[in-house]
């Protein structure tokens, strides 16, 4: 479960960081950054609790 959190917590990261880059990239993409950045919020969040519900601090 410890890696399993970790694994969405880096995932989210990846995702925010896809965000910015089509918020740079694309004429009208703020739309499209804002969406991309809550989904990227929301599996960082799921990851962060799933390590929490593991019960292992690093």
């Amino acid at each position: 479960m410890f890696i399993l959190g970790k694994v969405l917590e880096a995932l989210g990261c990846a995702d925010v960081g896809f965000a910015l880059y089509v918020g740079i990239t694309q004429p009208h993409g703020m739309g499209n950054e804002f969406k991309l950045t809550g989904i990227g919020i929301l599996v960082f969040l799921a990851g962060y609790i799933v390590e929490n519900l593991s019960g292992k601090r690093s």
